[in-house]
């Protein structure tokens, strides 16, 4: 049989480094927002979003641009002068400015190592749904759906020295009664009793979370021998990390726009022993100094921004877990 004749292949080209780079990894382009749409949807989305950008721009960039501009002049009544820095170099000096940064700091510092645990530790025992959890679910997330000065005017008569049950209960103890809001010593510790007390959104915040992890989870804890509060300890506060993480960073803006309570308790005082920057900022308007004012304002979004960078990163919020 004779040998069937075939023509010679050609000859395999070498692979290259870059090219065998190349094809294993091909180059890409990220990923927009109108990738796999539909021809034409793009200006669809982009029209969709165009209402609620310009309420953006008319209702937070055009005030806040405001703001600033007018925090590097002298505005009153009689009218706007440009001053440069004369608001700030005022600001530096002004030592009610110090103690309303002092006094926000604490209302922070509250918020993070207080409201936040508290919240935390009851969401951990309501997730287990002992007898009565949802009454006590209710009763506390009541402060979250009533207004502010409804919430201040009940602690208002918690604290008042004539009938409010705070002294009641420390007189029935031996202890002396105060009159709490207006006494130097306990103005602040009130004012943080009540703002710590406010826990029932984090709580459900946590609670939901809570629900939504895998019930895998808890099994292999169950089966590993762990006992209830190692699981929460361990296991369950762990994997609550990007939850807690905004409710930290919730907690530290809401610090910074401490406002009502403060001022329908004690209007800063006494002796500006609870002022807060908003409170202070409110202040210097109300008295017809308003760019001193807006430069008071510029300073709180500054630190607002500064806190929303350094939260983030600090729980690494927005990352993908592995």
């Amino acid at each position: 049989m004779e040998a069937a004749i075939r023509e010679p292949e050609p000859p395999i080209a070498p692979v290259t480094a870059a090219g065998a780079a190349t094809r294993v990894r091909p180059r890409t382009r990220p990923r927009s927002l109108t990738d796999g749409a539909p021809r034409g949807m793009g200006w669809g989305i982009a029209l969709s979003l165009l209402p609620g950008a310009l309420l953006f721009a008319t209702f937070f960039l055009v005030p806040l641009g405001i703001v600033v501009a007018t925090s590097f002049s002298h505005w009153d009544v009689v009218g706007t002068s440009y001053n440069g820095l004369a608001n700030y170099r005022e600001l530096l000096g002004d030592s009610v400015f110090w103690h309303s940064v002092t006094n926000t700091a604490i209302y922070a510092a509250a918020g993070v190592f207080l409201q936040i645990p508290l919240a935390i530790f009851v969401a951990l025992i309501l997730s287990r749904r002992p007898r009565g959890w949802q009454v006590f679910r209710t009763i506390l997330f009541v402060p979250v759906v009533i207004s502010g000065a409804a919430y201040a005017l009940i602690f208002a008569n918690f604290y008042n020295a004539s009938y409010g049950p705070l002294n009641r209960i420390v007189g029935l103890v031996g202890i002396g009664t105060r009159d709490w809001l207006f006494d130097v010593h306990t103005a602040l510790p009130a004012l943080i009793g009540t703002y710590v007390f406010n826990i029932g959104f984090f709580m459900i915040l946590v609670m939901a979370e809570i629900t939504a992890l895998p019930v895998a989870i808890a099994e292999a804890s169950l089966v590993d021998g762990a006992s209830s509060r190692q699981r929460d300890l361990y296991v369950t506060i762990p994997l609550l990390r990007h939850v807690i993480g905004t409710c930290v960073l919730l907690s530290l803006l809401s610090s910074l726009s401490f406002f009502d309570i403060v001022y329908i308790l004690t209007s800063g005082g006494p002796a500006d022993a609870t002022v807060s920057l908003t409170v202070y900022a409110f202040r210097e308007y109300a008295s017809g100094r308003w760019g001193y004012a807006n430069a008071i304002g510029s300073v709180i979004v500054v630190m607002g921004f500064v806190l929303i960078v350094a939260t983030r990163r600090a729980f690494r919020l927005g990352e993908r877990t592995a």
